[in-house]
């Protein structure tokens, strides 16, 4: 499962977006989710992928613009906690 296909998930689950609403271009504002609830999917995140997203400082969560990014984010939270075989992460 990519990390796309578990977001999709999560999104569904919380926020009941459908997974055709939700690309990797699509902006987070079109799909009405705002920096408090971009908090709401990084704790769902933390969760999901047994990773800790670190308190950042708010202009770090505003460069999240898109589904890409909040992917890209997440690849970059797995692959910096859980290396290579690391059996913490998701599959």
């Amino acid at each position: 499962m990519t990390t796309l296909d578990t977001l999709h998930r999560i999104l569904k689950k919380d926020f009941d977006l459908e997974p055709e609403a939700v690309q990797l271009d699509t902006r987070l504002e079109a799909l009405e989710i705002d920096s408090l609830t971009v908090v709401e999917v990084l704790f769902a995140v933390e969760d999901e992928f047994k990773v800790k997203v670190p308190q950042e400082p708010a202009a770090q969560q505003t460069s999240l613009q898109t589904v890409g990014d909040l992917v890209a984010y997440i690849d970059r939270l797995v692959a910096e906690q859980h290396p290579a075989g690391d059996a913490g992460a998701p599959a």
